[in-house]
């Protein structure tokens, strides 16, 4: 009976081979990667110079509104929790602490590489919100109204996390504007893969998964858009980052 023999360990070329094979791939991705913010950076650059003037006026006018008791009493009612994240009210230590544990975790690493790390983790969360949204039917609408709301303030969130990771303080009031901004910027792409998408919704367990895979490209269109706008502000800055 013949005998089986274990394969060889790969020789000490193979590795190298392989090696090199993981860091052109690598580096593709990195180049794809590369290619795709500069070309939404060349979208955003010239709309830079109209868009701050504006972020700026919105900020000041929304803030003095979102920290008013009784829109803060609305916003605590189901399904009304979305205009507080439209407002830009977010919890600021929250933000600080979360960029704080990014930056001692890898120091070496760009923005654009934590902010990508901030999508990642925004869009998980986003992903149970659905989940759970899709679980009991008999609360179907009461649930998507939350779900709307949840996923607002995630969205709203990552805004000034990513803000904070270029170097933009969260306590400046122009954050606030530039949440709805970037919405309205990035809400064209978003509406249209919400909307097709959607059409699936009514198939069972399909639903399910539709919802999930929408929240989650709304949420990256939103981040990259985000991360275009805070790039393009600081390649010709208005304001001083920290």
């Amino acid at each position: 009976m013949a005998h089986s023999h274990p394969a060889p360990p790969p020789t000490d070329l193979t590795q190298e081979t392989l090696k090199a094979l993981a860091a052109l791939a690598q580096g593709g991705l990195q180049a794809v990667d590369d290619a795709v913010a500069q070309a939404g950076n060349g979208v955003m650059m010239p709309l830079q110079p109209w868009l701050e003037p504006f972020t700026d006026s919105v900020g000041q006018v929304i803030a003095p509104v979102a920290t008013h008791p009784l829109v803060e009493g609305m916003t605590s009612l189901p399904g009304l929790s979305w205009l507080l994240a439209a407002l830009g009210q977010v919890n600021v230590n929250q933000v600080r602490q979360s960029i704080d544990y990014l930056r001692h975790a890898d120091p070496q690493a760009s923005p654009r590489t934590l902010a990508q790390q901030v999508m990642a983790d925004t869009a998980l969360k986003a992903a149970g919100v659905s989940l759970v949204s899709n679980v009991a039917p008999p609360l179907t609408l009461l649930l998507s109204l939350m779900d709307v709301g949840a996923v607002a303030a995630l969205q709203a969130q990552m805004i000034y996390r990513i803000a904070a990771l270029y170097g933009y303080s969260p306590e400046d009031r122009t954050r606030r504007g530039e949440v709805l901004t970037i919405w309205m910027i990035s809400a064209s792409a978003s509406g249209l893969v919400k909307s097709g998408l959607g059409l699936l919704n009514p198939v069972p367990l399909v639903g399910a998964a539709v919802d999930v895979a929408t929240d989650t490209a709304l949420i990256y269109t939103v981040g990259y858009w985000a991360c275009r706008y805070y790039e393009t502000k600081l390649a010709s800055p208005t304001e001083i980052s920290l």
